[in-house]
């Protein structure tokens, strides 16, 4: 009897230590308006970063814990319309980001953040293709080789004759040292684009996106390079009239998956391509999946078990949703999610978690949609609503002003919270403390016209706004 009691626990225990924590969380907090990057960090949490409201479009950057809480939230402020495509986790636990610096043509640029595990600024890079915009991808935008080099790329779009936007490629070493800076010309007069980058295991990157046949049709885009952007080889694949990487990965047999999205013109809508290649690029098999309705995809990831997960958007009958595909090692179809079809949602980045789930990041229209799902894609029971995670307000107000703001917070779990302002220099410039559901006057008429950043502190975590005086 004793056996079997011990034999039931060892069971009981087992299968408890394999529970898959799973959440799904609509985040609105400091104005985030849409996530397109999500790590699992070292200490078993998430960072994600994208788009915040604020300033017309500042980066946002939110930190999250296990389950799914928010541990601190930041934004960071540029000249103009900004936001933040890809995050990486540092040896150091900080972060390496990539976003847009001024989106507007012929002004943006790539900006590189460098930030320690609390998300505070040690520096940053605004780097550019040459003269004109410089547009780093929507998504997958950075690859390291080893957190030595980072590779950027997008596209590039000079202001002189002749403009034709092409492939950029930059090379920053960790220190922010620019070791590399090129653009490829698919063509001397049609355009090209990169909308993906991977590092591959002989240290340099693969980029995936599109390039033009003629003004109205393009072909699907490949180039490899050693790790200074040096061509190794390119590739193109044509399936429709209108096809476009939007992803690639290298796999574990050193090929690579590429997953495209290509004009169907039998229903005239946008459907799903899966290219798998050796390590030369030739193809060894493709998959297209169906659909009366348009579905595109912005992310693939090769799974522990050799299969895929894909994750995107899908329209249906009664709206658009998020859009979750695993497949086999061939590219069959194993099974497909979607999650809130009625309130019109995104996903553009999908990673296996070390639970042997999936942590999935995208947008809706009230903010970034977060959700982690068990190995089979459920969330909870499967009903599929998602929460509202604004715990907290911190208001400052008015703002701009010449010097006397007020500073209100709402909802810290404590009773008084530590207030800090900083200038541009990182250079503090107040300190004070804040109390819950209290209205707080701070002068700051001795300070000069600029932006600041005030950070509210309680216990580990952060909230931060932006403070213009303006005399």
């Amino acid at each position: 009897m004793k056996t079997v009691i011990v034999v039931i626990f060892v069971f009981l225990f087992s299968n408890a230590a394999k529970a898959q924590n799973t959440f799904e969380k609509i985040i609105d907090t400091l104005g985030s308006a849409g996530a397109y990057s999500i790590q699992e960090t070292f200490d078993g949490g998430y960072v994600f970063c994208g788009g915040s409201i604020y300033n017309g479009n500042d980066v946002c950057i939110v930190k999250l814990d296990s389950a799914g809480t928010i541990e601190w939230a930041k934004i960071y402020s540029g000249p103009s319309m900004e936001g933040a495509n890809y995050i990486e986790q540092t040896p150091d636990s900080g972060y390496m980001v990539n976003a847009v610096y001024d989106i507007g043509v012929p002004f943006a640029r790539s900006w590189l953040l460098r930030l320690d595990a609390n998300g505070d600024t040690l520096w940053t890079k605004v780097l550019s293709g040459g003269t004109g915009a410089t547009i780093p991808s929507m998504v997958n935008s950075m690859a390291s080789v080893n957190n030595a080099i980072y590779g950027l790329t997008g596209y590039f779009k000079q202001d002189t004759m002749p403009i034709v936007p092409r492939v950029f490629f930059i090379a920053v070493l960790s220190n922010g040292l620019v070791a590399a800076n090129k653009t490829y010309n698919y063509s001397s007069t049609l355009s090209s684009d990169a909308r993906a980058i991977d590092k591959t295991y002989d240290n340099g990157f693969i980029m995936a996106g599109a390039g033009a046949t003629s003004s109205q049709y393009s072909d699907i885009y490949v180039i490899r390079t050693n790790g200074y952007g040096d061509t190794l080889w390119t590739r193109t694949y044509d399936k429709s009239t209108s096809d476009a990487a939007m992803d690639v990965k290298q796999t574990t047999d050193s090929g690579f998956i590429v997953v495209s999205i290509i004009y169907d013109t039998i229903v005239y809508k946008y459907n799903i391509y899966l290219i798998k290649t050796d390590t030369a690029g030739d193809t060894i098999w493709t998959k297209q999946y169906f659909s009366q309705y348009e579905q595109v995809i912005y992310s693939v990831q090769q799974t522990i078990d050799n299969g895929y997960i894909m994750t995107g958007y899908s329209n249906t009958a009664v709206g658009r949703s998020l859009y979750l595909i695993k497949t086999d090692y061939t590219g069959n179809t194993l099974w497909t999610r979607r999650y809130n079809p009625n309130i019109n949602n995104y996903g553009y980045f999908v990673r296996q978690t070390k639970d042997g789930g999936f942590i999935i990041c995208g947008a809706t229209s009230t903010g970034s949609y977060i959700i982690k799902t068990d190995s089979l894609g459920m969330v909870g029971n499967g009903t599929g609503i998602a929460e509202v995670n604004n715990p907290f307000d911190f208001s400052v107000y008015p703002n701009p002003s010449s010097g006397n703001f007020t500073f209100e917070v709402k909802g810290i779990p404590r009773k008084n919270a530590n207030l800090k302002i900083y200038n541009v220099l990182n250079q503090t410039v107040y300190t004070g403390t804040l109390s819950s559901y209290k209205k707080e006057s701070v002068d700051l008429h001795h300070l000069p016209n600029g932006i600041y950043i005030a950070t509210l502190y309680y216990g580990a975590r952060t909230i931060s706004e932006k403070v213009i005086i303006h005399k």
